[in-house]
C-alpha cells in the first residue's frame, strides 16, 4: 500500500513542478507580449498618428454576416449638419462626401494635421452615435479642435 501513496506523492510533485513551470512560460510569454504591444502602439503614435487604447478586456470575434455599411451613412449626415452649424471655418462649406483637408489648396501642414483630427474625430462620433455610447466627450473634443483650427486660421 505504501508504494501507491508513494506514487501519489511523486505524481503530485511531478505535477507542481510542472505547474510552476508552466506559469513561469505564461508569464514569460505575457511580458513578451505586452512589450511587443507596447512598441507597435508607439509606432501607430508617432507614425501614423493614430492612438489605440490598451484594452481592458478581450473583444468578442465580429460576425461577418453582419452589414456594417448600411448604419453609417445616416448617422454621419446627421453629424455633419449637427456640427457644421457651430462650424465658422471655411470647411464648412464642403462637399458631404469630399474629405476634409482636401477643402483648401493652401493648407498649411498645421492647419491638414487639424483637419485630419476633426474628420477621425467626426468618424468616431457617427461610430459612437449608431452604437449607443455617449458622445459628449467626442463632441467637445471635436468643437476644441475647430477652436484650435479658428486660431491657427486666424494668425
Amino acid at each position: 500500500m505504501s508504494s501507491t501513496i508513494d506514487q501519489y506523492r511523486d505524481a503530485k510533485q511531478q505535477y507542481l513542478k510542472l505547474r510552476a513551470e508552466a506559469k513561469k512560460d505564461l508569464l514569460r510569454r505575457f511580458q513578451e507580449l505586452a512589450n511587443e504591444l507596447l512598441l507597435i502602439q508607439r509606432e501607430l503614435i508617432e507614425d501614423f498618428d493614430h492612438k489605440v487604447a490598451m484594452p481592458a478586456k478581450g473583444k468578442k470575434p465580429k460576425k461577418a454576416s453582419a452589414p456594417a455599411a448600411p448604419p453609417t451613412p445616416a448617422p454621419k449626415a446627421a453629424t455633419s449638419s449637427k456640427s457644421s452649424g457651430a462650424k465658422a471655418s471655411s470647411a464648412a462649406s464642403a462637399p458631404k462626401n469630399a474629405p476634409l483637408f482636401a477643402v483648401k489648396d493652401d493648407l498649411s501642414a498645421e492647419e491638414a494635421n487639424i483637419l485630419k483630427h476633426i474628420d477621425k474625430n467626426r468618424k468616431k462620433l457617427a461610430e459612437a452615435q449608431a452604437s449607443g455610447k455617449p458622445t459628449k466627450p467626442i463632441e467637445d473634443r471635436i468643437y476644441e479642435l475647430e477652436d484650435e483650427l479658428r486660431l491657427v486660421q486666424s494668425k
